[in-house]
């Protein structure tokens, strides 16, 4: 591959990513680990109670504790947007009833700091939320009931009709479908594909990147057993 292109597109090469929500607690042993365990990036990201405040502290925080670890902000809220992150990405929910988190939030954060924008560190992500009873389904009000074969139809759309480079097989709260996924994979063949949802045990973990090419570790951190999840996640796609 072209050094150009590792360096535009570094997700390209991520197998395991770690989600932290700035509105959640996380202890700095927690943070210490992560940096340590071999992650391939973290994203600061979530759905309610998402502020400037809470994203740039978690960010400082990162920025001293693990310090080499590529740092991407997953906007949901235009307010919230940090500066000194390695990249953002920019979930369009492509499941959605609601265009606004198709193209509507977007056009308006382009109007208001468009000519900010650095469009070299812009990830778009085309999102498939999956689990109703996520918070992220319930404010995009996605249309979760989707067969395999839809929610393929809706990826190769993306893919295809749109261009868009990561597709985010999303589960939030739950873990998903496998085979839904491997549809998913069978039927796309450009875009890359990240999951998340309920990865919280090597056999989980596997289970997906048998057929993502990048899984999510998010809410599972927050337990009491966040040591032993995060390493049986890394051990199964590493």
């Amino acid at each position: 591959m072209m050094m150009s292109e590792q360096l535009s597109s570094p997700w390209r090469h991520w197998r395991h990513v770690v989600k932290l929500d700035p509105a959640r607690t996380i202890c700095d042993q927690a943070l210490q680990a992560i940096a340590a365990s071999g992650t391939d990036a973290v994203f600061l990201g979530g759905t309610q109670d998402i502020t400037y405040e809470n994203t740039n502290a978690l960010l400082g925080r990162l920025r001293r504790l693990a310090p080499n670890l590529p740092l991407w902000q997953e906007i949901s809220t235009v307010d919230a947007v940090v500066d000194g992150v390695d990249g953002y990405a920019i979930p369009l929910v492509l499941n959605t009833a609601d265009p606004h988190w198709l193209i509507g939030a977007h056009a308006e954060a382009i109007e208001k700091y468009g000519s900010w924008i650095d469009w070299n560190k812009v990830l778009v992500e085309g999102y498939l939320v999956l689990h109703q009873a996520a918070a992220v389904a319930k404010l995009t009000k996605a249309n979760v009931n989707l067969t395999a074969s839809q929610a393929a139809a809706y990826a190769l759309a993306a893919e295809t009709l749109f261009s868009i480079p990561v597709l985010y097989i999303e589960y939030s709260g739950t873990f998903g479908d496998p085979a839904l996924l491997a549809e998913i994979a069978r039927t796309t063949r450009r875009a890359h594909l990240f999951y998340g949802g309920g990865i919280d045990s090597y056999e989980k973990a596997a289970a997906m990147a048998e057929h993502a090419d990048t899984i999510i570790v998010g809410n599972a951190l927050y337990a009491d057993n966040w040591r032993t999840v995060l390493a049986d996640t890394i051990r199964a796609v590493k």
